[in-house]
């Protein structure tokens, strides 16, 4: 839910019951001040009646007059004290009657004085309504008026969140936030603007350290590479020395291979490869299909392709990476005379491998150093950097085991990016 539609609903709900509590308390407050008048109006019919009986010592004769009626009777037994109450008479009609008595010449007599409240309901309904029309007038301009003004003045904040979401810290661009003249919004936007500004200079230190790391650990591993071979081509070493030698040639390698995929994956991280363009997945298959086809020979695998034509918008360079690294590791962890299925369709690229009869852990499978076989020529990077070309480009990596068989399945329709595929 919206801030704004929160808000909205926040406030519509507690202005409702404001305005029905009020309104009920208005209701009765009417409707006692008119029932208080109304027996201020008998009232003043009790006293003319007392002030002509202490005149003339007797009862008059009542006249009729619309909406009022008077009853006299003559009683033996006169009310112990007076007393209003709102009665239903004929035709379902509600009067206000005041009940007292009164002696007159020796002889005593109740007396009943009454008053339609047909009028005072007429006024109590009219208020009533105005009351209701008026509610619902402040609860339709309260709407319009969140809905608009509030939605106006917010409307820097979304500014911000939109230049923000489409903020990258390797376009190298300030975020060039707009003025605003809410404390709030301004303060936001410095604290964003200081934010993204450090964001930017952290990325270029980091690249810069990436390209020198890259730059200067090459040469040292190439020179300790060379120096290695060197001694290993000595014509005095022992077996015990050769072998140590090519021990530390391995792990060199090994070293240097690590070198490269973590440089790589701190590379795809920043974005750096951004520039994307349209790519035959089709033809860059076979083609790495025809640069494997010596090792899968060596290795006797039987290769099973199974390709139709498939065009991808993505960075062209993450996307044989990523072949590469999917090939390698079907091949790596595979054994002789083992099988290799790849088949391409227009949603996925799936391919299916034997190896280890077992499946893989699939919770820790694509971190980094994970490496589920122990193999000592394996940096346990290379899942890691098909994980991070995968959610570069915005497909979804999925592993499977069935059927004694290794299956990774790579999605090229991501839902949380609803990447369009022709």
């Amino acid at each position: 839910m919206k801030l704004l539609t929160r808000y909205n609903y926040i406030n519509l709900l507690s202005t409702i019951a404001i305005f029905v509590l009020s309104g009920v308390a208005f209701f009765f407050a009417l409707h006692l001040t008119l029932l208080k008048q109304m027996d201020e109006d008998l009232r003043i019919e009790q006293r003319e009646i007392t002030n002509y009986v202490a005149l003339h010592d007797m009862l008059f004769t009542p006249v009729e007059v619309k909406d009022q009626e008077t009853i006299i009777e003559k009683t033996k037994r006169p009310y112990e004290k007076e007393k209003f109450k709102t009665v239903e008479l004929d035709h379902h009609e509600d009067y206000r009657q005041l009940s007292f008595s009164i002696q007159a010449g020796g002889e005593w007599y109740n007396v009943i004085v009454r008053k339609s409240l047909e009028a005072t309901e007429h006024i109590t309904r009219t208020v009533f309504a105005i009351t209701f029309c008026t509610i619902l007038l402040v609860l339709f301009l309260t709407v319009v008026i969140n809905s608009t003004i509030l939605r106006k003045l917010w409307q820097p904040f979304y500014t911000s969140l939109d230049l923000l979401q489409r903020f990258k810290v390797n376009n190298r661009e300030p975020l060039g936030l707009p003025a605003s003249n809410i404390d709030e919004f301004t303060f936001m936007n410095s604290i964003l603007e200081r934010t993204t500004a450090k964001a930017i200079q952290d990325y270029e230190r980091l690249k810069e350290f990436t390209e020198n790391a890259s730059h200067e650990l090459q040469t040292p591993l190439a020179i300790i590479r060379s120096k290695l071979e060197m001694m290993m081509q000595g014509e005095n070493l022992t077996e015990y020395q050769f072998n140590a030698l090519q021990s530390a040639s391995e792990a060199l390698d090994r070293l240097a291979r690590m070198n490269q995929s973590l440089l790589l994956l701190t590379k795809i991280e920043n974005e750096q490869f951004d520039n994307k363009s349209f790519v035959d997945l089709a033809q860059i298959i076979q083609q790495k299909a025809a640069q494997f086809v010596e090792i899968w020979q060596d290795k006797s695998l039987n290769i099973s392709l199974d390709v139709k034509a498939v065009q991808l918008h993505a960075n062209k360079e993450l996307i044989e990476l990523l072949l590469n690294n999917l090939f390698s590791n079907a091949t790596r962890h595979n054994y002789e005379n083992g099988y290799i299925l790849i088949t391409l369709s227009q949603r996925r690229l799936c391919i299916k491998n034997t190896g280890h009869p077992a499946p893989l852990n699939r919770k820790h499978l694509f971190q980094r150093f994970y490496n589920p076989s122990n193999n000592s020529t394996s940096n346990g990077l290379g899942l890691a950097v098909i994980h991070q070309i995968c959610t570069a480009n915005g497909f979804k990596v999925d592993y499977d085991y069935k059927d004694d068989l290794h299956i990774f399945i790579v999605t090229f329709i991501n839902e949380s990016t609803q990447t369009y595929l022709p």
